[in-house]
């Protein structure tokens, strides 16, 4: 296996970033981005801990290892640290390291090697799964926000992270050239995936976030019900639907014209399911 890209820097820095340019006055008082913000900054920075499995798994083969650790990781990594300087030049008063560390506390016991996929092929299909999540995430978010060095950091995020979903899949077609996994494997594969992500780690961050923001106060389970409401809210008008279920059926080993046949019905169910309260 060869990939012409896995010895490439970082498309960008963080000292790319002007966050001097930043207008926090009319930031600072949208509640529902402070969390979204400073959940994705915590879980994005700690990449290189929970990556550890991840690289583990693919040992033996070089080129899969290198890109995870020298592309893949660091650049997950730096989104984390950008988004927390960004969190930290808008909201300085928060107290953004104790709700890190708290959130790793109680996250890291569950970042076992058993959570992976047993083949590599389909754990390479559970990752398109995790960067079509994460590409979807940041675009819906550029579209809702106005500041344009938040616009200019979530553009770089989210082409990274398409980045990561086409080394994902292109090694998936590598390995599945001799593995072999039909239809029903990665579909199964897909939606294991998505059942263990639906927001495990975001609730996590979540209670820590609001525990750092409300000092002294319990863990108050109808704010995450109301953040889940808004969440789901905001999606109707900025998630890019067509695009998750393209991305996630990409992978899937069957005919072209089906493919594009499957695409409708699923999405119709998905945009269906942001009807739902």
């Amino acid at each position: 296996m060869t990939a012409p890209e896995t010895s490439r820097g970082p498309r960008w820095k963080l000292e790319d970033i002007d966050f001097d340019r930043i207008d926090a006055t009319s930031i600072r008082n949208d509640e529902f981005l402070f969390y979204l913000l400073v959940s994705a900054s915590i879980v994005e920075i700690l990449s290189d801990k929970y990556s550890a499995n991840l690289i583990e798994h693919f040992k033996g083969n070089d080129e899969v290892t290198h890109w995870l650790e020298e592309s893949w990781q660091v650049e997950e990594v730096q989104h984390g640290r950008t988004l927390r300087a960004y969190v930290q030049k808008v909201w300085p008063e928060f107290d953004w390291q104790a709700a890190h560390d708290g959130f790793w506390t109680e996250y890291a016991p569950l970042c076992q090697s058993e959570q992976l996929e047993p083949h590599r092929g389909l754990e390479l299909v559970a990752r398109c799964v995790v960067e079509t999540g994460t590409s979807t995430f940041y675009r819906a978010l550029f579209s809702y926000v106005q500041d344009p060095v938040l616009q200019q950091i979530l553009t770089n995020i989210r082409t990274d992270e398409a980045s990561h979903y086409a080394h994902f899949r292109r090694y998936f077609q590598t390995y599945n050239a001799t593995e072999k996994h039909g239809f029903f494997a990665v579909v199964g594969a897909i939606l294991r995936r998505m059942k263990e992500i639906q927001g495990e780690d975001s609730y996590i961050a979540f209670k820590h976030v609001y525990a750092l923001r409300h000092p002294g106060r319990p863990f108050d389970e109808a704010a995450w019900v109301r953040y889940s409401k808004a969440v789901k809210r905001h999606a109707r008008h900025h998630y890019p639907y067509e695009m998750a279920v393209k991305m996630l059926v990409k992978p899937i080993p069957m005919f072209e014209p089906l493919r594009r046949w499957l695409e409708l019905p699923l999405l119709g169910l998905a945009k269906l399911s942001a009807l739902t309260p």
